[in-house]
């Protein structure tokens, strides 16, 4: 909408528009003096990697799949009190985001790119007063995080980067011993022993250093006997939290008591950002965990998707069927389930014509035709048409 990015350019608040693929698509000359960026620097580029903003617990705010995209594709409007947004030099800049958000459009969406303008408002750095809670809080889901006392440590300025990866290495072990040999292993795969050894303890000495300016109350990492480990009493993952509360939704379904565990499920997806440690994607040491934890997140969605559906909720069922394919396309299940709900909704021609995009998805994914099920329910549903 060209009175959006008009508005972007009028606007006495720093502001830039984006599009519904979350792309910067308006910049003013405010946002440029707030955030270093001139405008044709940012332009076209998705604006979770211009603001990269993070909330005052370290948790990543800026994402692919962040909350403000989900918002702004409904059409309803998203602020943040606060957060920090990195500025192009490096300095993290306090402020406040609102938005102005378009309305549902009458036309396609090609001819209606824009859907909505942010509005970034510079804070006064807060004082920061004593506080109990010292323990370290590590955000893996998306973008790699970490906090104390609600306040994010800028990692991205470590010099030594290799602690992080160590970090990483051990979070992902959740407190089992790594052997020093593993350790080196998958730090320095070209190092000989003796040089793998000085690294890892130069590297395990300034993660510890980190910590401790961090203000961090036990040590985090723990060594004995060759071995290295998470002190666990001393971290808070949310990977973990992620997989307690699918366990408890687990349990409170189980025990006859549908609301609370979608409640419980309802957590948990809102925790999953994203796949886990996503910037070591070509690492083999997490890929496990990282398949592991998707496909609890994928059981999420499926047990959510059972509690709208069952409650006759078949809006969100099928929006939640949506987002599972989004991640898996090939997943016959959530194909069938959204068959179903748009039916229900009385949306019979989009429900073919999900059928006919599920056929074509799994031929060019994995060659193969739909399951006897999907086929089978196509027959029950259409067979009328």
């Amino acid at each position: 909408m060209a009175e959006f990015c008009e508005l972007v350019d009028l606007a006495s608040d720093a502001a830039l528009a984006i599009s519904s693929e979350s792309r910067v698509v308006a910049w003013n000359e405010r946002a440029a003096s707030l955030l270093g960026y001139a405008p044709e620097q940012t332009l076209g580029r998705p604006c979770y990697d211009i603001l990269q903003a993070v909330l005052p617990s370290g948790e990543p705010l800026c994402t692919p799949e962040c909350e403000g995209k989900l918002c702004f594709v409904r059409h309803s409007p998203f602020a943040v009190r606060e957060c920090s947004l990195r500025h192009k030099d490096g300095r993290w800049l306090r402020a406040s985001l609102s938005t102005l958000v378009a309305p549902t459009p009458d036309r396609d969406e090609a001819d209606s790119p824009t859907v909505a303008v942010v509005f970034l408002q510079p804070r006064e750095e807060p004082v920061s007063g004593p506080s109990a809670d010292r323990q370290l809080r590590v955000f893996t889901f998306g973008h790699f995080g970490l906090s104390v006392a609600d306040r994010g440590l800028p990692i991205d300025r470590w010099y030594r980067k290799h602690a992080l990866t160590l970090l990483k290495l051990l979070v992902t072990h959740r407190g089992e011993a790594v052997h020093r040999e593993h350790v080196i292993e998958c730090l320095w795969s070209d190092a000989d022993e003796r040089r793998g050894r000085e690294r890892l303890k130069v590297t395990t000495y300034f993660l510890r250093q980190q910590m401790r300016a961090a203000g961090v109350g036990d040590d985090v990492v723990t060594v004995a006997d060759a071995t290295y480990a998470l002190r666990r009493a001393a971290v808070w993952l949310d990977c973990e939290v992620f997989e307690s509360l699918f366990n408890e939704g687990r349990l409170l379904k189980q025990r006859g008591r549908p609301k609370d565990a979608l409640l419980c499920f309802e957590k948990a997806e809102r925790i999953y950002k994203g796949d886990y440690l996503p910037e070591e994607r070509y690492a083999d040491w997490c890929a496990e965990e990282r398949e592991r934890l998707r496909e609890i997140y994928l059981d999420v969605l499926g047990h959510m998707v059972d509690g709208y559906f069952e409650s006759g909720d078949h809006e969100r069922a099928a929006q939640v069927c949506r987002l599972a394919l989004s991640r898996e396309p090939c997943r016959e299940g959530f194909h069938r389930t959204l068959m179903i709900c748009l039916t229900r909704l009385g949306q019979r021609d989009r429900a073919v014509a999900h059928y006919h995009r599920c056929r074509q998805v799994l031929k060019a994914e994995l060659g193969v035709e739909p399951a006897p099920e999907t086929e089978r329910l196509y027959r029950e549903l259409f067979s009328a048409a």
